[in-house]
């Protein structure tokens, strides 16, 4: 079978990244033959995420677009288009539009509520080119696609008004490539607060300031602060640094974290998310404190296998405890990392979306369960993959 992959971005991007190339290699292991087109260049994903050059952008936004309508205009050769998030970076659904109507058989693929989109653009770097994509143009491509893959069951729920054919696929890891943290030593200081985000994430950490500042305070020399994502964001409290993402050690610098954060505000942008740094954390036996959520409430199980904080005491508090308490940061890793080997894991989810994707194609099925919205993914026996905890 050849499966045509639409996605906006290069392999750069994280959503690209995790949603469809690390699941390549076990669809081409059953023989079927996997391209991915791109709509930017590298040259192009580097270029938005740097303000400026306004004149050069344009241009090589232009020389994209044209290279995807010359692509587009021969879709027969393949057996399925999967278009993830998008086929075109703005005007949705007008490219996605004449792709469903070129071919029969069209999954889409999405991990964000895109329906709704930012409540606060202000952050980005095109707020102007950011009004022009999504909104209520993907009701239309999720009417029209002959599937729906969804990132979790709140997008699920919100795809099922146009169309009946959703499965959930949510967004997951390789447990090979995220190996445990070795335990730490006890009394071995400071240990490392860390934060994964994006400029568009960065914002959600002011409601937690002042508890990270009161955590510093009632934590002296025991904590150091490891932020990664969004280098010009500053935190004044001691022994605080910010860097930026780095493809290359994604997996490492997320392993010098020995406490992970993920706050977020409760809007419909966030309630769509699929938990994913809570999931990269809790990959890598990493102890995580969350805002309850959207979906975070299904990945993470309060004082089970992570935290769950509110308020800002909520936050302290948490915290706090982490830090203080070796015994709880231990439990907390191999808990975590138990249910991320059990339900959020390229090992089992790898086999599941090749058995979905021949069941849309007519093949017969290799395996004897099809994901539907209804099973419950949290049943699944654990595969035991790492045992370095």
């Amino acid at each position: 079978m050849k499966i045509l992959f639409l996605v906006a971005h290069p392999v750069e991007d994280a959503s690209v990244r995790y949603r469809v190339h690390q699941f390549l290699p076990y669809l081409e292991r059953e023989g079927h033959a996997c391209t991915v087109w791109s709509f930017a260049t590298e040259r192009l994903f580097r270029l938005l995420r740097s303000k400026g050059r306004v004149f050069t952008k344009g241009l090589e936004t232009l020389r994209c677009s044209l290279r995807r309508v010359i692509r587009l205009a021969d879709l027969s050769r393949f057996d399925l288009v999967i278009i993830h998030r998008e086929a075109f970076p703005f005007l949705t659904p007008v490219m996605e539009n004449w792709v469903l109507r070129r071919h029969p058989k069209v999954i889409f693929s999405f991990d964000d509520a895109i329906y709704a989109g930012h409540d606060d653009v202000s952050t980005l770097n095109h707020p102007i080119l950011y009004r022009l994509k999504y909104g209520k143009g993907v009701d239309e491509v999720l009417r029209g696609s002959r599937h729906v893959i969804a990132g979790n069951r709140i997008l699920a729920d919100y795809a099922r008004r146009f169309n009946s054919r959703v499965s959930i696929v949510p967004t997951v890891v390789d447990c090979v490539q995220y190996p445990c943290k070795p335990a730490r030593a006890q009394g071995n200081w400071p240990l490392t607060l860390g934060w994964v985000g994006s400029r568009t994430t960065a914002p959600y950490l002011s409601e937690i300031e002042p508890a990270l500042r009161s955590l510093a305070q009632a934590n002296p020399g025991k904590i150091r602060f490891r932020f990664f994502g969004c280098p010009e964001y500053r935190l004044d409290v001691p022994d605080f640094e910010s860097l930026p993402f780095r493809l290359e050690t994604e997996v490492a610098d997320l392993q010098s974290i020995d406490i992970g954060i993920m706050p977020m505000p409760d809007t419909e942008w966030t309630r769509g998310k699929c938990a994913f740094k809570a999931i990269q954390y809790m990959a890598s036996g990493i102890p995580a404190v969350a805002s309850p959520v959207g979906i975070t409430t299904d990945v993470i199980r309060d004082g089970v296998n992570g935290l769950w904080a509110k308020s800002a005491n909520d936050w302290f508090g948490a915290l706090n405890r982490l830090v203080n308490d070796e015994n709880l940061r231990r439990k907390l890793a191999i808990n975590a990392r138990k249910t991320i080997e059990e339900s959020y894991s390229l090992q089992v989810w790898g086999p599941r979306l090749v058995s979905l994707l021949d069941g849309l194609a007519g093949i017969p099925a290799r395996l004897d369960w099809i994901p539907t919205a209804e099973q419950d993914y949290q049943s699944e026996a654990s595969q035991g993959l790492c045992k370095n905890i």
